[in-house]
Parts: structure tokens; sequence; C-alpha cells
């Protein structure tokens, strides 16, 4: 390996919680149902892609821009006052940042993530950040992972993935990427999933040894 990528939420992060409940609770305020359609169809997008997927199939009267402030609203005061990182997050990118480049690929729009990044002073740790919405495609696309080995100056094949969703694991591994899945307690229905997709599996970040890969 010659780089390392973290995802940020349920990797980093113990956000999934608040963003697993985001959705549900908005569409449910506008009288709305939240099916499981609905749910494994947002699962995959930034907020900003959500925004405008509940504006069309909600057939909403506000436009996609003030859903997203809305929604953004409670992710900003989450990032910037009270998700904990999760543990052995820092020492993971230490870890990392010794061997190599280090960059942040997420699905969450920079600008919300940004106050909980600058709350752990992480922003030394990484190149660049690439976000779904910075590069117009979502991390269940193998685009996403070519154009972050493009921008790394490396193969595919030396980039290792540490993330904790099935689908973003399934297709680095098929783009090339080496994959190291983060157990969470919310992938937990998607293990199985996630094992088949994956390099190595890590009960948690305090276990991430990159020096056996590099």
């Amino acid at each position: 390996m010659k780089a390392t990528a973290f995802d940020f939420d349920g990797t980093l992060i113990d956000s999934m919680g608040m963003w697993r409940h985001l959705g549900r609770n908005f569409v449910e305020s506008k009288g709305k149902v939240y099916t499981d359609a609905i749910h494994e169809k947002v699962t995959t997008m930034s907020l900003k892609q959500s925004s405008a997927f509940f504006k069309k199939v909600l057939e909403l009267d506000e436009s996609a821009e003030a859903i997203f402030n809305e929604m953004g609203a409670i992710l900003i005061d989450g990032y910037g006052k009270s998700l904990p990182l999760k543990e052995g997050a820092m020492e993971a990118l230490e870890k990392a940042r010794r061997l190599g480049p280090v960059v942040l690929a997420t699905a969450t729009n920079e600008e919300l993530l940004m106050p909980a990044v600058r709350r752990f002073n992480m922003e030394p740790y990484f190149d660049f950040i690439q976000t779904c919405d910075g590069v117009d495609m979502e991390k269940n696309d193998i685009r996403f992972y070519h154009i972050l080995a493009e921008r790394l100056k490396v193969a595919p094949e030396e980039i290792l993935l540490v993330d904790d969703a099935h689908y973003a694991l399934a297709s680095a591994k098929e783009a090339g990427l080496f994959t190291v899945a983060v157990r969470d307690d919310y992938n937990l229905p998607y293990w199985d999933d996630i094992v088949k997709s994956s390099d190595v599996t890590l009960d948690s970040l305090t276990d991430f040894e990159p020096e056996r890969y590099f």
C-alpha cells in the first residue's frame, strides 16, 4: 500500500445514529411515511442528493435547498458540539500518516463535517477530502475510487480503504482497493456482506495495524 483513505461517519466518528434518525424524522415531520424503500435509497446518498430525492419523491413544496438547510442545521450542531470520535480514531490516523498520504473519502458534505474535523484537530492528517458531492457521484460507484486514485497519483490497488458501509466496501473492492471494514452497531445487519467485500475486518479501530500492509 502507498496511501490510506478513511471514511468518516461510522468509521472515525460515532454519527450513524444521528444519520439514521435524520431522514426518518424529517419525512415524518412532513406527514409522510418513511418506507424501507426510501431508507435503502438514501443510505448511499449525500445530504444534497437526499434533499433533492425527498423533494421529488415526497412532492414537497419546499425547495431542495431549504430541505438541505433544515436537515443540515441538525447535522452541523451534532458535528460541531456533541458527536464523539470512535475509539482509536486519532491513533489510527497517526499510524496511517506515518506511512504515507491520508485522505478522507466520505459521502458527507464538507461544510457539514468540517466542524467536527476542526473540533478534533484532524485537519493536519488529511492531504485532501473527497466527498460525493465534490465528484458528483455516490460511494457505491467505482468511479469514486478511481478518482481518488488519480488524485493520490497511485494505483487503486495501492490504496487502503477503512470504511464501515457495505456498499462502499463492495464498490471499493471492485475498483481494486484493499478494504478494511470496521464493525459498528449500525452495520451489523450487513456484516455477512461486509466480510465478503473486505480484505480485513476489525472490531474496533484500536485493532488497526496499517504497517502490516505497507
